[in-house]
């Protein structure tokens, strides 16, 4: 037997790593965090806790429709997410990117928030690389039932 061969056999052997489990997890952390974030934003809107961001600005009329625009579609992602539905996924996308948005096109009304910013981006982008990698997974996966049944 070759060393090329071998090595072929037991890269076939080794248990393949679950990449559509590690995405599901990371929607569901980013889903917990979307709602602790609605859930922050409405106590904030009805005077119980101090906004997050933009204290005493809270109150402009840009910044007010973003804040209710948020508190009421950040729940409904991180229930898709949680969910794992499409629409969930679709919704936090959607979210994400007016929430970047706002905070580099808008930066003089809504504030810029370089780490902020940047944490969005970074959760978009580590969502694109979970994606694929499981996309890629469950193809491999398919072909290597269909040599078998071959």
């Amino acid at each position: 037997e070759t060393t090329a061969s071998a090595t072929r056999a037991w890269v076939d052997d080794r248990p393949p790593v679950r990449w559509r489990l590690i995405l599901s997890v990371f929607l569901r952390l980013i889903a917990i965090g979307h709602l602790v974030w609605a859930l922050w934003e409405w106590a904030a809107l009805i005077g119980l806790v101090p906004p997050l961001t933009g204290g005493a600005t809270k109150a402009h009329l840009p910044r007010q429709g973003a804040s209710w625009f948020f508190a009421g579609v950040d729940p409904i992602a991180a229930v898709g997410l949680w969910l794992g539905s499409a629409w969930g996924t679709a919704t936090w996308l959607v979210v994400t990117f007016a929430r970047i948005l706002i905070h580099t096109a808008y930066a003089g009304i809504f504030d810029w928030n370089a780490p902020w910013t940047a944490l969005q981006a970074l959760s978009v982008a580590v969502y694109l690389v979970l994606f694929f990698l499981s996309e890629r997974a469950d193809r491999e996966e398919k072909l290597k039932r269909r040599r078998r049944v071959e």
